[in-house]
């Protein structure tokens, strides 16, 4: 069976090729409005981050509402500033994976959306919410790469297979 933890490093590495393949476009390639889910390839990836960022070091700490960006996606003028953000957010991730008690995924949260919607989820329920919206987006950033005739990195299992390291 897989864990939370594996999904969480299969996801990181996956992300973190996608971040590569957007650093080497051009900027504005990278941050044109594609009319997409948060418009472009820059701000999707950003949404990337910061959901999990907000999963992991608000929500399951009884905190969605507490939470606010850093910076805005427009704050951001290269690619460097984005990776340098994933890498912050991943270390927080790995730190709060390398510590977390096992009994801590069956603890319920008030997970509360923007909208004020809010359910009563377990911390592996929530995690998994994050792991999910990172694949829907991954879904989005090939489509748009694809539009640029650029082969996106690949993103299957098999490729990033966190036991296979």
């Amino acid at each position: 069976m897989l864990s939370i933890q594996e999904m969480y490093v299969y996801s990181s590495k996956v992300r973190r090729r996608f971040a590569n393949k957007l650093s080497e476009q051009s900027w504005e390639k990278v941050t044109e409005n594609k009319e997409a889910s948060f418009y472009s390839m820059r701000n999707i990836l950003l949404h990337m981050i910061d959901n999990e960022d907000w999963i992991v070091n608000w929500v399951i700490y009884n905190k969605s509402t507490e939470y606010k960006r850093l910076k805005k996606a427009d704050e951001y003028s290269d690619m460097k500033q984005v990776i340098a953000h994933l890498d912050e957010v991943e270390a927080k991730t790995k730190a709060y994976f390398a510590s977390m008690p096992a009994k801590d995924f069956e603890r319920r949260v008030n997970f509360v959306l923007q909208s004020g919607k809010s359910f009563d989820l377990s911390v592996e329920e929530v995690l998994f919410q994050s792991f999910t919206e990172q694949l829907y987006h991954l879904g989005e950033l090939i489509a748009l790469l694809w539009q640029e005739n650029i082969e996106p990195p690949q993103m299957q299992w098999f490729w990033n297979n966190p036991r296979a390291t």
